[in-house]
């Protein structure tokens, strides 16, 4: 049985998902950047992950720009945006490598792996300030900007690595799931985008893990 702590630790496997093993089977709410009325809206439960499918990807960035215009706190930018593609556009998950072209990336197999938010109690537990607490309805670890003081030790630790400092406001900018409805999600013209609740976040993984050895 896979722990939440073993996830996180191996959080690429959910991160990048497809990249090492296959599509991701049983994602839960669509998405649609369509203007229809009757488009599935993505409402995110306690305790769930946001996910990226790398297939699915086309490296558009709409969602850092989404991420960035509703948070409306500083420049619109994807500098200051909560989910990050840009970090593994080039070269993918590892940077640079000597065989690069066989790797991830535009310049590797033109796979893009963006990275997302886990929503573990790494940030919350090395912020000096307690400026980090649990939303009690979507789960997510958010940030009291009345608190921080723009220390960068959550952005230290992060494991994926997709927590910064606004160079503006000196405060922290992490993903808060947007109070259940995430824009990232909403504006993804692929749906590469996908949440999952927790329980079957570490179910997939297990069913890749098996997958693997059969392989």
């Amino acid at each position: 049985m896979i722990t939440r702590r073993a996830l996180l630790a191996n959080g690429a496997k959910v991160a990048v998902g497809t990249v090492y093993c296959g599509t991701l089977v049983s994602f839960l709410t669509g998405c649609s950047s369509s203007d229809d009325k009757d488009a599935p809206i993505v409402e995110i439960l306690p305790g769930g992950l946001m996910v990226v499918d790398p297939v699915l990807c086309v490296g558009c960035r709409r969602c850092e720009i989404a991420c960035s215009w509703s948070h409306g706190k500083s420049a619109v930018s994807p500098s200051t945006s909560r989910i990050k593609v840009a970090k593994n556009l080039n070269f993918g998950p590892h940077g640079v490598q000597a065989n690069y072209q066989d790797q991830r990336g535009e310049e590797g197999d033109s796979t893009i792996v963006p990275s997302t938010c886990r929503q573990c109690d790494i940030c919350m537990t090395v912020c000096p300030q307690e400026a980090i607490s649990v939303h009690e309805e979507t789960g997510a670890r958010v940030v009291n900007d009345e608190l921080c003081v723009g220390c960068g030790y959550c952005a230290d630790k992060c494991p994926q690595q997709v927590i910064t400092i606004d160079k503006t406001t000196r405060k922290s900018l992490k993903c808060d799931l947007c109070e259940g409805k995430p824009n990232c999600a909403q504006v993804c013209p692929t749906a590469a985008i996908k949440f999952y609740t927790w329980e079957e976040a570490v179910a997939e993984v297990e069913h890749h893990e098996k997958y693997l050895k059969l392989v």
